[in-house]
């Protein structure tokens, strides 16, 4: 009920209006009517018709077409009644019936003329007011969003070549970021941001020629930090969003440090357990000895994972390809004291979370160390061959060797191989094993991790 209450005080101003016009179309009538008379008193020869013209004009603009053809039937009735000679007669003349039919054609087009520019002032107006209405939204926006935005055109020399920009417009953010106010409208962008980076410019061509552009920049000699947007709305005009992201940069910075810090810590209490695991072994009896040295080796493929890490600019997952060649290349130095026995590694470059590398170094390490020491004998030689590949399903990570092959039956696995079960299980893998030429034992995970992004992307200007 709330919402009909506008619409019919809508539809009955509509209705007044529509009222008013046809009165106005009426009364136009009556004064054309009178003037005619007078006139027709003092010019005997004036055509009956002449002053209704303009009212029928006049009416078509005040009311459209009802109001037109009010004053088109109207002045037409009062024109034969009043100002023609044989209107009582039951016949016209010839003349009269002329301008009669002249009256009509002539009153109708006049009618259709005005009814017709009033709908096209109508549009025009209601184009108007829309254009108003949208450029006040816009200037409110412009004026009130926090992020700055600066219009400029960009600004060639004779070869063509972009080598500066008028700022055509500048809202009050980015003028506040810019520490400078609305003078700066106008101006050239050097005159305004001095000492620039070259490749600021650049970034601008390479908008300028339609590619969109999202960078970093570190504003000379200050801790500030923006994000630009460049982007082109026109051949020769750039639009720029400018978003400071200080706080952003200076909490990302000291969350690395905490990270840094903590890997730091994660990696000396590594190396103190395996130093203490070490001495401890030492001075054990051989069949404690390997088992100290097994364990020794596990905690050594977790601190693997956490050194590569720590090297890399990633702070929540690693690059298992890098990591697995860095890994074998560890194993080979301590398992393998001649070269009758080799590790060869194939491994695509593929990002994976921390959980699931480490996981996967520990299997790589459990199933590398047990074809070092029991798949060739004493003086046997051979490879051991060590594959990270992506297929249509997912990775497979295979360690295979061409020994001689495993026992019969594998219901009793010692604890490397219950714990290399164990956590292909946890990472949602399978786990196959083959007995070919020696063994070869294949992990199969169900989805690939990302490749690894390439150098090109988003810039950074600093």
């Amino acid at each position: 009920m709330e919402d009909a209450t506008p619409v019919r005080s809508e539809g009955r101003g509509q209705l007044v209006q529509a009222g008013l016009a046809q009165l106005f179309a009426l009364g136009l009538v009556a004064a054309a009517t009178l003037c005619r008379l007078w006139l027709g008193q003092r010019v005997p020869d004036l055509l009956p018709f002449n002053l209704y013209y303009p009212v029928i004009l006049a009416a078509g603009l005040a009311g459209g077409w009802p109001a037109a053809t009010t004053a088109l039937v109207t002045s037409g009735l009062l024109g034969w009644r009043v100002f023609l000679p044989g209107a009582g007669d039951s016949a016209l003349t010839a003349t009269e019936v002329v301008n009669l039919l002249l009256f009509a054609f002539s009153g109708g087009f006049m009618a259709y003329g005005g009814a017709h520019l009033r709908a096209l002032l109508h549009r025009q107006r209601a184009s108007h007011e829309r254009l108003a209405e949208r450029e006040l939204r816009y200037r409110t926006l412009f004026d009130a969003i926090s992020e700055g935005f600066a219009l400029v055109h960009a600004v060639r020399d004779a070869e063509g070549t972009l080598v500066d920009y008028v700022i055509a417009e500048a809202n009050p953010a980015i003028l506040r970021m810019l520490g400078t106010d609305a003078s700066v409208i106008g101006r050239r962008g050097s005159e305004v941001v001095r000492n620039a980076p070259a490749a600021w410019l650049g970034a601008c061509d390479r908008a300028l020629k339609g590619d969109p552009l999202t960078f970093e920049y570190h504003a000379p000699g200050s801790r500030r930090w923006f994000e630009i947007h460049l982007s082109r709305v026109a051949p020769d005009q750039l639009a720029q969003f400018v978003m400071e992201i200080t706080d952003r940069k200076t909490a990302d910075a000291r969350q690395s440090e905490l990270f840094d810090e903590l890997n730091h810590r994660v990696k000396n209490n590594l190396a103190l357990i395996s130093s203490m695991l070490g001495l401890q072994a030492r001075g054990s009896a051989p069949d404690v000895r390997a088992q100290l040295q097994k364990a020794v080796d596990r905690i050594q493929a977790i601190a693997d994972v956490h050194a590569r890490l720590y090297r890399s600019s990633r702070k929540d997952d690693v690059d298992f390809g890098a990591y697995l060649t860095d890994l074998c290349r560890r194993l080979s130095e301590s398992l393998l004291d001649d070269e009758r026995v080799r590790i060869t590694v194939q491994a695509e470059p593929v990002v994976m979370s921390l959980d699931r590398a480490v996981a996967l170094g520990v299997v790589v390490n459990e199933l590398v160390t047990n074809a070092a020491k029991h798949a060739y004998p004493e003086r046997g030689s051979g490879e051991i061959a060590v594959r990270l590949e992506r297929i249509a399903s997912g990775l497979v990570l295979s360690v295979s060797d061409t020994g001689q092959g495993l026992p019969g039956d594998l219901s009793g696995d010692g604890l490397g191989m219950r714990l290399v079960r164990s956590l292909v299980q946890q990472i949602g893998g399978t786990l196959e094993i083959e007995r070919s030429t020696g063994a070869a034992f294949h992990v199969r995970l169900p989805d690939p991790g990302p490749v690894l992004p390439s150098s090109g992307g988003q810039g950074r200007l600093l």
